[in-house]
């Protein structure tokens, strides 16, 4: 269930920065417009994407990588191609989960905590979501010609195993570059986006949950 849940917030996706200048209210509400702005006008994207995960009980980090196809309202596949292979399909209210040993199927409306998790990730996917957000409490950063969003959460499920979440975005605030997760135990997450391409066109089939 963690390992599901950490695929699911690494797809909110996805560096975290050192605090350098907290925005005032009145310049946070500015940014949050202009990121809501620029998520409303994607209506997909696909991108490549990496990961590393630093974990205390191990000396080495845990790297992998692959790519990324979502389409509004409700569409989204999270593919691990190295060093192994992974998917995550969300259809609607579907999910599917396949690996090269098993595959699996849920039913996110039937599962409280899935369906608060796929919102919260829909919403989240391109940077919108954040404001007036119910899930978490934001607080914008601004670092270079960069902004990044620093994410508290308030839902129990989530604060759980997480302390705070991090969106970096693009100086153009118009797509997420990078995210930091860093959770309860010390361990941190930190997936990077690259060669995002946005409104681009792509088959249905990414998305069969069948």
């Amino acid at each position: 269930m963690k390992r599901l849940l950490t695929i699911l917030l690494c797809i909110m996706l996805p560096i975290g920065l050192t605090a350098q200048a907290r925005l005032s209210a009145q310049e946070q509400e500015k940014i949050l417009d202009r990121i809501e702005s620029s998520a409303s006008a994607t209506a997909s994207m696909q991108c490549e994407f990496t990961q590393t995960k630093t974990m205390k009980m191990l000396k080495g980090d845990m790297k992998s990588s692959g790519v990324m196809y979502f389409r509004k309202p409700d569409k989204l596949r999270w593919q691990y191609n190295s060093p192994y292979k992974y998917i995550f399909i969300l259809n609607g209210g579907k999910v599917k989960m396949e690996s090269t040993s098993s595959s699996q199927s849920i039913d996110v409306k039937q599962n409280k905590m899935f369906r608060q998790i796929a919102d919260i990730m829909l919403g989240s996917i391109t940077g919108g979501g954040l404001k007036n957000s119910s899930d978490f409490t934001v607080e914008i950063f601004r670092e270079g010609d960069s902004h990044y969003a620093r994410l508290l959460p308030k839902k129990k499920e989530i604060k759980q195993i997480y302390e705070a979440i991090e969106i970096c975005f693009n100086p153009s605030l118009t797509m997420v570059s990078s995210v930091r997760m860093k959770e309860k135990t010390g361990d941190e997450t930190i997936v990077k986006l690259l060669n995002v391409r946005s409104n681009g066109s792509f088959d249905d089939k990414f998305f069969d949950t069948d």
